[in-house]
């Protein structure tokens, strides 16, 4: 009896010691520290104070403000020693006050301070600790805040934090996650929120903490049950993937550790993979095995059931549409002959809401400023899905009245003029943004950077019209003051300013921001391009920030290819498209082929003295199997790039050195066939002037490719071939309706000798073959010889081709075509006899495909001659150089 009451009135007496602790806490005040060092660094007074201060309150001590601090050390108006500090700390009620200094000598930093007991209770203690370098400051503070908590609050020190019971989990991860520290001060509080933080890792089932006594202070142990390893994982079931990707989908790996909701998460992961293949009929069960062992696997039981597609898409609510038109506007397809291609007809979340969004603004787009688009339901019907989609409709308006007010920096009437919003036409909800981004960019390329254009849109629904205002602030103008490149560890700032259209200076332009950031990923030496800005030294200054992800730009490229000329084709290249940093580009490229080999080394520097110039030097080594003789060429060429004045124009100017040796020569073949075997020698020169517009240089929707070029040999240059060479050739792509495309084509051609040397066979004009006169043979439309019936190449051609283009799976870029061409090759004599066309008519596909362009085209000729084959099939594949 006597044993509890003792034990009760103990109990008593720590509450009541607690409360009074609880409800008087330690307080101290934290002084500024004396500074020796030769070097200036007087901002270590207060920066220490205001660490060390943070420090404390994180190991839970109560610590003064240091304004209030330093206030009160200011009022006396003494230095700062032991008798001044213990007298303004006990001004502030505080029961501990903290001053010292921070030394530095040479590399070596030192931080000693003295803790006094403001009642003079406790003799003054001192804390020393020291370092390497200013940036061991943070780690001494640390240091020293423990031993100060330690002393303040009359705590005991944690001596040493071990972890026991751990076979799997590494000491430190445990340790990193605790704020027990050895050198720390002791607490059972702390130890509590260690034992969570420990429990929230997930990888035990038990964890307890025991300490026990040191001579240094206390040791402190955490004790922990680790949770069973996962040793197998297994999976039935599937067909459609196999187990390593499912595995890598879900996570679980062998010999991790089983955390609760793991699996669940691994079962949910799995139906999705199948979900996002179409089969919504998919069971996964998963069952925890015990293996001999003692430890676990888990079994995933899959059934698979049978793929799901779309099978119809309905409205509900479209007067206005057919749903053929809205089902148009939809990403996702009914099932048809091309889903197995594409895939849009699964059923895909994330695009169902893209498509509403879709809808909606199609509506907007055509006058329905009120139209709605709800969520779609979703029914299984026998033979597979249906989506329907409610719409409201609501009334149509048109456009009424259209202004333009704020500050003008060009005549009103101009303004209105570049405007898309017309009054009387459907209201359109991309033409309101279009005109935002009109108004923005005519100001903001005037050095109006920070301009806000603001449309008011009134509804009028007795006259179901659409009153638009659009108010312009223009801001302040801008110019660039500083232009700051990052990221660019390899890539040299040249490189990247050359392409930028503006430089310090430069008034602000939307345009040129906009215009930079093409060039820059045009490129492709970066993953990614960040062009941002910030105000500069001034309110009309802005600096320019230019942040680049570089990639690797080296590339290593095999392929092969097929066509129906050279049959089989291995083709390799090895590029550095940025050979030092410098932007400049060096390639060996190889292919070899049943008719063809070639060999080619090339440098290109594409800013010579850093101008816009381009320059580069190639050599080659070429073969060539023609029908009657062999080529074979060993030459090279240097060729220079120069700007025009003129939108997307470039001027060319080549030499060319070719060694040639024409050999094997069919004894049947033509006298001038004959006549050109053995060695020639061409030294030309060739200038070309070229615009190219085009969108895509493969399957081109949008603009045109023109050149015209002219190239002399011979002469003063030198040489056994002496020649003139002149080549015009255009090409127009015009967009249609259902994103068809009108292609037009021509190529004329002009050759002629001239002195004592020759005209070389291989440099004459042949047409024939999938780049030229489809259907015909390759190389096969041209003057023949009378006695023999070879082809031997003509001085004079012309060649149009007209193309209709349609897509056959928008998607996949798969594309159909219509073609018609016509054309023919003369001798000098006959001129351009254009009432002598050969002409053919067919279709084909095209598709680039992940090995290269394919091309599948068949050709009709419709005048065929006597011995000609009237129809060809012609294929192509990978990417020909």
């Amino acid at each position: 009896m006597i044993k509890k009451v003792l034990m009760l009135v103990l109990a008593l007496f720590l509450l009541g010691q607690g409360a009074v602790w609880a409800a008087d806490p330690i307080k101290v005040a934290v002084f500024p520290f004396d500074v020796f060092s030769r070097q200036p660094l007087s901002r270590l007074k207060t920066d220490l104070q205001d660490m060390l201060k943070t420090r404390l309150v994180k190991d839970g001590v109560n610590v003064l403000a240091s304004a209030e601090v330093n206030e009160a050390l200011q009022k006396e108006g003494k230095p700062l020693d032991l008798t001044v500090a213990r007298r303004v700390a006990g001004s502030l009620d505080a029961d501990f006050a903290v001053y010292g200094s921070v030394t530095k000598i040479g590399n070596r930093v030192s931080l000693d301070v003295k803790i006094l007991d403001v009642l003079g209770m406790i003799r003054p203690q001192s804390v020393f600790v020291e370092g390497a370098g200013l940036s061991a400051l943070p780690d001494l503070t640390d240091r020293l805040s423990r031993e100060v908590a330690t002393k303040v609050s009359g705590r005991e020190k944690v001596a040493e934090v071990k972890i026991e019971g751990n076979k799997r989990i590494e000491d430190d991860a445990v340790k990193a996650l605790i704020k027990t520290k050895p050198g720390g001060p002791f607490s059972p509080l702390m130890l509590d929120e260690d034992l969570r933080a420990i429990w929230k890792m997930g990888y035990f089932d038990n964890v307890r903490v025991r300490t026990n006594d040191l001579p240094t202070g206390k040791e402190v142990v955490f004790e922990v049950t680790e949770k069973p390893m996962l040793r197998e994982i297994r999976f039935t079931g599937n067909d459609v993937f196999d187990n390593k990707d499912i595995q890598d989908k879900i996570g679980l790996k062998p010999f991790s550790v089983i955390k609760p909701g793991f699996i669940k998460e691994a079962e949910a992961k799995i139906v999705k993979m199948y979900h996002d293949k179409g089969y919504y009929d998919v069971k996964v069960k998963a069952e925890m095995l015990d293996l001999p062992s003692g430890e676990r696997g888990v079994h995933f039981k899959i059934n698979e059931g049978d793929k799901v597609f779309i099978e119809t898409i309905t409205f509900n609510g479209n007067k206005a549409f057919e749903a053929d038109t809205l089902r148009e506007q939809m990403t996702t397809k009914e099932e048809g002959w091309f889903s197995w291609l594409t895939d849009d007809n699964l059923l895909d979340r994330a695009k169902i809401d893209q498509d509403r969004e879709k809808l909606t603004d199609f509506y907007y787009n055509n006058g329905y400023l009120n139209a709605r688009v709800g969520e779609p339901d979703i029914t299984r019907q026998k033979g597979g899905l249906n989506v329907a989609f409610n719409i409201v409709e609501g009334p149509r308006y048109k456009i009424g009245a259209v202004q333009v007010t704020g500050e003008m920096i060009i005549p009103q009437a101009d303004v209105m003029k570049g405007l898309k919003v017309k009054p009387g036409e459907w209201f359109n909800r991309s033409n309101l943004r279009a005109d935002l981004g009109f108004l923005n960019d005519l100001y903001a390329d005037k050095g109006y950077a920070y301009v806000e254009a603001r449309p008011r849109v009134r509804e009028d629904r007795e006259k179901k019209e659409v009153n638009i205002a659009y108010n312009v602030k223009k801001g302040r103008k801008v110019w660039f003051e500083r232009i700051v490149i990052t990221g660019n560890d390899r890539t040299r700032d040249r490189v990247i300013r050359r392409e930028l259209s503006v430089v310090e200076g430069d008034r602000f332009s939307s345009r040129a921001l906009r215009n930079s950031n093409m060039r820059l990923r045009k490129l492709n030496f970066f993953e990614d391009v960040h062009i941002s800005t910030k105000q500069g030294t001034g309110p009309d200054k802005m600096d320019l920030k230019v942040n680049v992800k570089e990639k690797r730009t080296g590339q290593f490229n095999v392929g092969a290819g097929y066509s129906t000329v050279d049959k089989l084709m291995f083709m390799g290249s090895i590029t550095e498209a940025n050979l030092f940093g410098r932007g400049q580009r060096l390639e060996l490229k190889g292919a070899l082929g049943g008719k063809s080999t070639r060999y080619t080394l090339s440098f290109t520097e594409p800013w010579l003295f850093d101008r816009p110039i381009s320059a580069g030097a190639d050599i080659y080594d070429w073969r060539r199997e023609y029908t009657s003789y062999d080529k074979e060429s060993i030459g090279g060429r240097i060729r220079f790039g120069f700007p025009t004045p003129f939108n997307a124009t470039r001027f060319y100017a080549y030499y060319k050195y070719e060694d040639a040796t024409v050999s094997d020569v069919s004894e049947n073949s033509a006298t001038i066939i004959k006549d050109q075997e053995g060695n020639h020698i061409t030294s030309s020169v060739k200038f070309i002037v070229r615009r190219d517009t085009r969108n895509h240089s493969f399957n081109t929707t949008n603009g045109s490719d023109n050149s015209v070029g002219v190239e002399y040999a011979g002469g003063f240059l030198g040489g056994t071939n002496s020649f003139v060479k002149a080549t015009a050739e255009s090409g127009w792509y015009f967009p249609l309706f259902w994103d068809t495309v009108f292609v037009t084509h021509g190529k004329l051609g002009w050759v002629t000798s001239h002195g004592d040397g020759t005209l070389p066979i291989y440099e004459r004009f042949f047409l024939g073959g999938i780049n030229t006169l489809r259907g015909f043979d390759y190389l096969s439309v041209g003057p023949k010889d009378e006695a023999t019936g070879d082809v031997i190449g003509g001085e004079r051609m012309a060649l149009l081709n007209l193309e209709f283009r349609f897509p056959l799976v928008k998607k996949a870029g798969l594309v159909g075509l219509l073609f018609y061409d016509t054309g023919n090759a003369w001798t000098q004599d006959q001129g351009y006899e254009l009432s002598d066309l050969r002409s053919s008519v067919g279709g084909g596909i095209r598709w680039f495909s992940p090995i290269g362009p394919l091309r599948l085209e068949y050709g009709y000729v419709l005048d065929p001659e006597p011995g000609e084959a009237d129809s060809n099939w012609e294929f192509t594949i990978g990417s020909m150089f």
